[in-house]
């Protein structure tokens, strides 16, 4: 028997191994450990006319679940509990307690075939077959006296035909099993195995509490191969079953049952950028081998996949930078600073003289270090000052938009912050004929709130007066502007995205800073260019600035488009410094 179940188990462990590695458009999960608690109810010769499918001793299992497909799988299951009946009438007077341990191989079918992929309820089917050990024992003693059992339902020392039946007293059972129904041969052999195989059928619900965590409800009829399990059989002695015999049939018990499975998938994290869902490519499988600046080093691993020709290059692409201050040897004025920690933008080592020197230009008011620039004054006259602006959004101090999006497809989009609350605001117009003409086009495209506001003596901004109104809703005209539509591509820069919103302190010296929030980051987001070469160089300059993971990010319509589809090749997306 044992030799049979290790070749049962061996083989649907190998089928799983093997269907796991299939391709299949359902997602298969990883192998699976539960554990359950439940209640075991016999189902046997005793009480068989009155049996319940409820109450019944503690069950325990452990269990292991190999999938075949994302539809099938191979269970292995380990089973110990205890099973107890007794029978108490005028032909017959029985009982037994009985352990059981059982062990076998399960397949699972759970309906994925015509179920949505992602649910919270599974349902499932499972049959089997295993092997059963059991014990039978009954109670036939108190303080070593057998028990009389009389006409009236009393259980007394003395037999009721008894001649001093009259001296009787009542005694209570003490419910120890401590007679081995086997081997006082009750039945017509003493020999007999205390196993037997059965086959398990059954269903139940797997509820998904998270990726590796499940919970299970499940009913399992356990249909054993033997009579044996409660020690009665239509041929057990007359001294054991009285005047009633067994009912011939296979002892069986059902076992219902709640666990809790944890499954061995590694779960990734998030990623907060990949907000296209692609899948990953092994370029690499495929004969990618494209070397697109010709250094030895191919496109797929190179880190800089623009460097100039004729140059020294590391193991990564990128130009050797002998003394790792971040300026590469062929742009490096010192190739070999000791200090690479201290050096300026031109990889120049800074003395404690340069250091004062840029102390002093800091705090200089004496203008010693101001820069004179000599300009035409003859042409042009006075520069005139715009007074009027278009108002496409308002919110709270610190709040973000909820349209972010399609504010940053605005590329003369910039904010003040006024009192309580943030403006974002469009255009710098002389003339109010001007700024309503482009707040009804942005009405037009979608910005409700787009209205034209004025520059007072205090540097504020505020809404138009009624006269003022009145002129801007009768002078409005159609006026050649270089503001971009929706319909425009611009680009600006990601300085980062952060779980929990930072102090914009940190960022007072980035130029047209803006904040956007989904899927749970704060993303932030730097300038607003025409083509993707600006773009580029404000990234290099935010990157000089300290802000390394800075790229490249394009709006349309919006929303954010990947670069390649506004004509962005992935070659050009990482430009050399300085290129």
């Amino acid at each position: 028997m044992k030799p049979s179940l290790t070749l049962l188990f061996t083989f649907f462990i190998s089928l799983g191994l093997f269907a796991q590695d299939e391709t299949s458009e359902r997602k298969v999960t990883s192998p699976t450990l539960g554990f359950s608690v439940g209640s075991i109810g016999f189902y046997g010769d005793l009480n068989d006319n009155n049996y319940s499918a409820i109450s019944g001793n503690p069950a325990y299992s452990l269990y292991f679940i190999n999938p075949i497909t994302s539809y099938l799988n191979v269970r292995i299951s380990f089973l110990r509990g205890k099973v107890r009946g007794e029978e108490r009438s005028l032909v017959r007077n029985v009982n037994f307690e009985s352990n059981l341990t059982a062990g076998g191989v399960y397949a699972e079918y759970n309906f994925d075939h015509f179920l949505p992929q992602n649910r919270t309820i599974t349902p499932f089917v499972t049959a089997g077959f295993e092997v059963v050990n059991f014990d039978p024992k009954t109670d036939l003693l108190a303080n070593g006296e057998p028990y009389n059992y009389w006409s009236d339902g009393s259980i007394r020392n003395i037999p009721e035909n008894s001649d001093n039946a009259q001296n009787a007293v009542i005694v209570n059972r003490d419910y120890s099993y401590e007679t081995d129904i086997r081997n006082v041969g009750y039945n017509e052999s003493d020999t007999y195995e205390e196993k037997t195989f059965a086959m398990p059928v059954g269903l139940g619900v797997s509820m998904k509490l998270n990726d590796q965590f499940n919970f299970r409800l499940q009913s399992i009829m356990h249909l054993t191969f033997s009579d044996y399990i409660d020690g009665v059989t239509p041929n057990s002695s007359r001294e054991f079953v009285g005047g009633k015999k067994g009912n011939g049939n296979n002892d069986h018990f059902l076992v219902n049952s709640i666990s809790v499975t944890y499954n061995f998938q590694k779960v990734a994290p998030a990623d907060p950028f990949n907000e296209e869902g692609e899948e990953e490519i092994d370029l690499l499988a495929y004969g990618d081998t494209e070397d697109f600046d010709n250094d030895g080093v191919i496109d797929l691993v190179d880190d800089c996949p623009n460097t100039p020709r004729g140059l020294d290059i590391d193991s990564t692409g990128c130009p050797v930078d002998s003394d790792g201050d971040g300026i590469p040897n062929y742009k490096d004025e010192e190739i070999y600073s000791k200090n690479p920690n201290r050096t300026n933008h031109k990889g120049v080592e800074l003395t404690d003289e340069m250091i004062y020197q840029k102390y002093l230009k800091l705090n200089d008011s004496t203008l010693s270090y101001a820069e004179i620039i000599e300009r035409d004054f003859t042409r042009g006259g006075r520069k005139s000052s715009s007074k009027y602006r278009v108002k496409v959004s308002e919110h709270k101090y610190g709040e973000v938009p909820e349209n972010m999006t399609d504010l940053l497809s605005l590329k003369d989009l910039s904010k003040i912050d006024q009192k309580d609350k943030t403006i974002y605001m469009v255009g710098n117009y002389k003339t109010i004929a001007e700024a309503s003409s482009r707040a009804k086009k942005l009405s037009q495209q979608g910005f409700n709130e787009a209205e034209v506001l004025k520059k007072d003596l205090t540097g504020n901004y505020s809404k138009l007066n009624a006269g003022e109104a009145s002129i801007a809703e009768n002078s409005a005209v159609e006026v050649e502007t270089t503001d971009e539509t929706l319909e425009e591509v611009v680009f600006r820069v990601q300085l980062g995205a952060f779980k929990n919103q930072p102090t914009e302190d940190n960022f007072k010296s980035i130029p047209n800073l803006f904040v956007v929030e989904s899927g749970g980051f704060y993303r932030y987001m730097s300038g607003a260019f025409n083509n993707f070469n600006q773009a580029a160089r404000h990234k290099v300059e935010m990157i000089v600035e300290g802000y390394k993971g800075a790229f490249v990010v394009a709006y349309k319509n919006g929303k954010r488009v990947p670069l390649k589809s506004v004509g962005v090749n992935p070659i050009d997306s990482d430009p050399l410094i300085g290129e």
